[in-house]
C-alpha cells in the first residue's frame, strides 16, 4: 500500500491488526509503515536525472528527505534501512495516452511499487522465500556509496542490487 498509518488515525487499529494477520501468515505487506512491522525501514533514492539509473554509485539521498540525511545521519543506519529509486521518473503522462511526464522529486509512496516488485521477482525463482530470508537477503546484496560533503563523509545505504538479490534468493532454494 503506498501509504502509512499512525495511532492517532481512524481505522489504525483495523489496518494494524490486518497487518500483523497477514504477517503471521507469512505475508509481506509493503507500506510506508514498514519498519514498524519488519524492524527495517527503506527509503527513497535521489539521482541526478542525467546519470545513469542502473549504476548504484549514481544515486544520492531522496530531495525530501536529503536535508534529514545529513543532519542526522544516525537514522538512515545501513544496517537498518535499504533504498530504492524514487526521483528523476519519466512516467505514463495523465494528458495523453501517448503522454509522457519527467518527475525530478518523487515520494515515498513511489517506493513501495519496487520494494512490492522485487519481492515477487524473489518469489518467482524461489516460491519458498519468505518475508524474513527475503529482507536479510536484501540487506546482505545491498551496496552502499560514501558522499563526500562539506569535509564530512556520509554511508548511503543498503542500495538494492536487483541482480545481485535474485541470485542470492535463486540459491536459497
Amino acid at each position: 500500500m503506498s501509504i502509512g498509518w499512525s495511532e492517532n488515525q481512524k481505522g489504525y487499529k483495523e489496518v494494524d491488526e490486518a497487518v500483523k494477520r497477514a504477517k503471521n501468515e507469512g505475508i509481506l505487506v509493503v507500506s510506508t509503515s514498514f519498519d514498524k512491522y519488519y524492524g527495517v525501514d527503506f527509503w527513497g533514492l535521489g539521482r541526478d536525472d542525467m546519470k545513469n539509473p542502473d549504476d548504484f554509485k549514481s544515486y544520492e539521498p531522496g530531495m525530501f528527505w536529503e536535508s534529514m540525511f545529513f543532519k542526522d545521519n544516525k537514522k538512515f543506519d545501513i544496517e537498518k534501512n535499504f533504498m530504492v529509486p524514487m526521483d528523476s521518473r519519466c512516467t505514463a503522462s495523465p494528458t495523453g495516452k501517448s503522454d509522457y511526464v519527467f518527475y525530478k522529486q518523487g515520494g515515498l509512496s513511489w517506493t513501495v511499487p519496487y520494494v512490492a516488485g522485487l519481492y515477487s521477482l524473489c518469489c518467482q525463482v524461489n516460491p519458498n522465500i519468505t518475508p524474513e530470508k527475503f529482507l536479510k537477503a536484501v540487506m546482505d546484496t545491498g551496496d552502499v556509496v560514501q558522499i563526500d560533503k562539506q569535509g564530512k563523509q556520509y554511508k548511503l545505504g543498503k542500495i538494492v542490487n536487483p541482480e545481485k538479490l535474485v541470485e542470492k534468493v535463486s540459491l536459497q532454494k
